[in-house]
């Protein structure tokens, strides 16, 4: 059997692994999340930057293919909100984003205005462009 302790800890965060998160996340946006909740834990910080640059990759890809969004278990949820708390594991900046993947991902409904919830326009006007400021904050450093 695998030690997971042998693994690379860019791989686990508390008590978790990302793919106790992204296995449940179609492929692109398992992706994303990933390569988002793994930033700066490994490598330089232009790999970080590099990182960031490849979720942007992964997310627009999804928005340009009709991927059907189905709804996750609330058990899911709850683990994937578990691990977004631990302030130990996930850096404050990466809360909102990698929170937002999941929603896209993963949540069927309406928004708080009644209105049909769909993932694309959450991706395009939030998550991608706080990823472009933490690309250029990251830049100017």
């Amino acid at each position: 059997m695998d030690d997971p302790n042998a693994r690379g800890t860019h791989y686990r965060s508390g008590a978790f692994q990302a793919w106790d998160v992204t296995r449940y996340l179609s492929g692109d946006m398992a992706q994303a999340w990933q390569y988002v909740y793994r930033c700066g834990c490994k490598g330089s910080a232009q790999d970080a930057i590099t990182d960031l640059r490849k979720a942007v990759d992964f997310l627009e890809d999804w928005c340009a293919h009709d991927v059907p969004v189905r709804e996750v278990d609330p058990d899911v949820r709850h683990r994937n909100n578990r691990l977004l708390c631990d302030t130990n594991a996930v850096e404050e900046w990466k809360v909102p984003i990698l929170d937002r993947i999941f929603m896209a991902d993963a949540y069927v409904g309406e928004n708080m205005a009644g209105e049909k919830f769909h993932g694309h326009s959450l991706v395009k006007s939030a998550i991608i462009p706080a990823i472009q400021r933490e690309i250029a904050r990251r830049e100017a450093a």
